[in-house]
């Protein structure tokens, strides 16, 4: 009775309204299966495990856990304790495996199923006073977290005395996968390849080695069953040898329309001033909502098929655009901010050139609060 009230209320919560979005993003059910099973093809006999940290790099966790869920996967991988509790309220079972940290009073009092633990130091191996599923992590290179080389054998002894620790998987991480010189990647690999055989000779009943993620899945000398697909998973970026589509796409609407003569200037700081007589508009989209700061003067959106410069600066909440080649342009018209055409000069890839940064950095910037569409 208790699952059926809960499950009605969770029903309840999520029902949509009936007032229209100002900004909708759309997430594509098939692009992303289809985005998993490239990958699945790629690594062969290697599992994949979907990475969902971070709101699911901004495309929303619920919705992205929710097409998943009937996947057959290990685990899915997130950040933190708080997305362990968003998931399983979603009444997902699906195991969950913490890369984030974790304080051990949250390990040792944890009342959520099914949950794995990354454990990246002595200190925290060493609290552990309850029944606990753990991956180690290895120190190989990235020298952020994990427990260093030389204190492995350390590790082991504090496993072996705790009853309580349930080892299922080591793991460790790139940090220069993307590089064309890939030296400092093989001497990560080297170290890691030393390290599981050390490992398995003291467990071996070891479910997991992974230290690949999207882009590191070429390296297959690295002794390893298992692969964490971020940011391949949604189509962020192309990898060599996998076929990928960009999932999500952003779009506004016009909210006001206006003559400017020109010499006039447009927005704060009077960065842009108008070289000849044209029609602005604005929408009700800022850096606030995800359109980064740095694409002032420089990004562009799109209406219909033609792009549209962004002009003047970012505000928080607007931005404002130039219309003069949109004929018979009126408010409340369909203006798409991030196109899910890579190719597109507003696509997420090609908005992280024109801002100098990465793929995830522009996506993780959309705000959480605004609406996620499933479409097909």
């Amino acid at each position: 009775m208790k699952s059926a009230i809960k499950s009605a209320f969770r029903k309840i919560l999520r029902k949509k309204d009936d007032i229209p979005s100002l900004i909708n993003i759309n997430i594509s059910k098939s692009a992303l299966l289809y985005n998993l099973n490239q990958f699945r093809k790629a690594v062969g006999d290697r599992d994949v495990a979907p990475v969902l940290k971070g709101n699911a790099y901004s495309h929303g966790l619920r919705e992205i856990v929710n097409i998943l869920k009937d996947e057959k996967v290990p685990f899915f991988i997130i950040d933190s304790y708080f997305e362990a509790k968003v998931i399983r309220n979603e009444g997902i079972k699906t195991p969950l495996l913490i890369v984030g940290y974790v304080i051990p009073e949250n390990i040792n009092n944890s009342k959520l199923k099914n949950i794995i633990y990354t454990i990246g130091s002595i200190d925290t191996l060493k609290s552990i006073n309850r029944e606990t599923r753990i991956h180690i992590k290895i120190d190989t290179g990235m020298h952020r977290q994990g427990i260093a080389l030389e204190d492995i054998d350390d590790a082991i002894k504090i496993i072996k005395e705790n009853k309580k620790i349930k080892l299922e998987g080591i793991c460790s991480h790139l940090a220069d996968a993307d590089n064309t010189d890939s030296a400092y990647t093989k001497d990560q690999i080297r170290k890691w390849n030393s390290a599981v055989e050390i490992w398995k000779e003291a467990f071996p009943d070891l479910q997991y080695f992974h230290i690949s993620a999207s882009v590191g899945i070429n390296y297959r000398e690295a002794k390893a069953n298992l692969i964490r697909l971020g940011i391949g998973l949604y189509g962020l970026i192309e990898i060599d040898g996998v076929e990928t589509k960009p999932i999500l796409e952003m779009k506004t609407i016009i909210s006001s329309i206006k003559k400017i003569k020109k010499g006039e200037c447009i927005g704060y700081g009077c960065t842009f001033s108008a070289i000849e007589d044209m029609t602005i508009a604005t929408i009700p989209m800022g850096y606030y909502e995800g359109i980064d700061r740095r694409l002032s003067n420089t990004g562009e959106v799109k209406i219909g098929n033609i792009f549209c410069p962004i002009v003047g600066r970012v505000s928080m909440n607007i931005a404002t655009i130039d219309i003069s080649r949109i004929v018979n342009a009126k408010i409340g018209d369909e203006v798409i901010v991030i196109s899910k055409n890579r190719k597109d000069k507003n696509s997420i890839e090609n908005i992280a050139k024109i801002c100098e940064t990465i793929p995830y950095e522009i996506s993780v910037y959309i705000a959480q609060h605004l609406k996620r569409n499933v479409v097909e």
